[in-house]
């Protein structure tokens, strides 16, 4: 998911040695009577941190409601230079407490879930677990452990605080994937190397497990199963990052190309092997191929900035994948982008501001199933074509360890017409959504 999770601890804390005002100070627990402090000063950080959405739907979708997700995430980071003398060596750990249901599962059935929160079942698991160690003056940087590949690949900071899960993951990913692929909360035994030849390029490539569920039949609930033998997925990105002091008037940009290639075998959305369709159910097992892969490009661009800052003003953003082997494929392109603001409102710096959308479009194979489906069953299930939505988000900093986040998705095609329990000749109508996050760091 490129997520920014938000959790929480207990709420026992210390006077501070320094105590600063309530709202002014970093986190909302402080400096734990000065062991936060003490361990910073040995490498060792602690990221507590809570979001929360309650959201409801106005219209549309299967059903009207209001339902609430959200996530705890407790994070340690080491520096294991300064900790134990192993220089250019760090390590990283983190767990996801998940809550509630999320409105897409119970009342939307869409797709591209409205919150990157939202994940069935709740519960605590395993995030990312790794060391990793820099060379060469930190050109080079080998990291091994459980990796999630949403938060190093394809990742666009302009719409990191938006609340899509598309933002973070895209959904082309997500469903062309064998369950959905090494993103939030499933992080997947992974090696990965990143290389900065100068401060403008970035070069990596990693390697996960094929699977990140594993042949475990719970599907890895905890996180702790390390699955390991289902074929490997990898991934290779080169970013050009121009202009980063801003010289001569140019405005900064990141620019991204990349791919990915699975090693399993996947099977037809739509034939059996012995060339009948899926729907003649003749008994027949699917047909299966060798391979899969897809290409992406994406953009992160200032148009300008306000007088006399560096960062405030208006970024455009957006990203392109296409996923060629349609026979295979659910989704065969995707794309999303959208306006971005950093400081729009006077007096308030670091609010955030966007209006974006995402368009995914279904695939040859995956529509024909659905229409032999209609052939050899008399039935009249709408066709799928494409799922989209438009979200706007307002995020409002309050104080550094908290910021309200007002959003509104306008939900299209939900499950690219996908149809209605009630009736399954019509498809399930758009939904307007309302909802409200909210951060907190302790």
């Amino acid at each position: 998911m490129g997520l920014l999770f938000l959790g929480v601890p207990g709420l026992s804390c210390a006077e501070d040695v320094n105590p600063v005002g309530f709202f002014v100070r970093p986190s909302l627990s402080g400096d734990w009577g000065g062991l936060r402090s003490l361990l910073e000063d040995r490498g060792v950080i602690f990221t507590l941190t809570q979001t929360s959405d309650v959201l409801g739907n106005v219209n549309g979708g299967v059903k009207r409601g209001v339902e609430y997700d959200g996530l705890f995430q407790p994070q340690i980071d080491m520096d294991l230079g300064v900790l134990m003398g192993w220089s250019g060596m760090s390590a990283h750990a983190a767990a996801y407490v998940v809550q509630g249901k999320g409105l897409s599962q119970t009342n939307l059935q869409n797709i591209m879930t409205v919150t990157n929160t939202e994940y069935a079942p709740a519960g605590t698991k395993l995030g990312e677990f790794w060391v990793q160690q820099k060379f060469f003056d930190d050109i080079v940087a080998l990291k091994l452990g459980q990796i999630e590949a949403d938060l190093n690949f394809d990742t666009i900071a302009s719409s990191a605080f938006m609340v899509n899960s598309t933002w973070g993951w895209p959904a082309i990913w997500a469903q062309n994937m064998p369950n959905s692929g090494p993103t939030y909360p499933n992080a997947t035994p992974a090696a990965q190397l990143i290389i900065n030849p100068n401060p403008e390029w970035t070069l990596q490539g990693a390697v996960f497990n094929g699977n990140p569920m594993g042949r475990a039949p719970n599907g890895n609930a905890t996180g702790l199963d390390f699955p390991m033998g289902q074929g490997v997925l990898s991934f290779l990105e080169g970013a050009y990052n121009h202009n980063l002091a801003g010289e001569n008037g140019k405005m900064p940009g990141v620019y991204k190309l990349g791919g990915w290639y699975n090693s399993q075998y996947f099977n037809s959305l739509s034939m059996a092997n012995n060339g009948q369709p899926l729907a003649a159910n003749t008994g027949a097992p699917a047909q299966s191929f060798k391979g899969n892969y897809s290409l992406y490009a994406s953009f992160d661009q200032a148009i300008w900035r306000d007088a006399n800052t560096d960062d405030q003003g208006p970024n455009v953003f957006g990203s392109l994948h296409y996923s060629p082997q349609s026979d295979r494929n659910q989704v065969s392109w995707f794309v999303e982008g959208g306006l971005s603001y950093k400081g729009l409102v006077d007096g308030r710096p670091l609010d955030q501001t966007a209006l974006g959308f995402g368009y995914m479009n279904m695939s040859s194979s995956y529509i024909s199933n659905v229409q032999y489906g209609n052939s050899y069953q008399g039935t009249s299930t709408p066709t799928p074509n494409f799922e989209s939505f438009v979200e706007f988000d307002y995020q409002a900093v309050i104080s550094p360890w908290l910021a309200l986040q007002p959003f509104v998705v306008y939900v299209i095609n939900p499950g690219a017409r996908a149809p209605q329990p009630q009736n399954n000749q019509l498809p399930i109508n758009n939904a307007l959504v309302f909802g409200l996050r909210t951060n907190v760091s302790f």
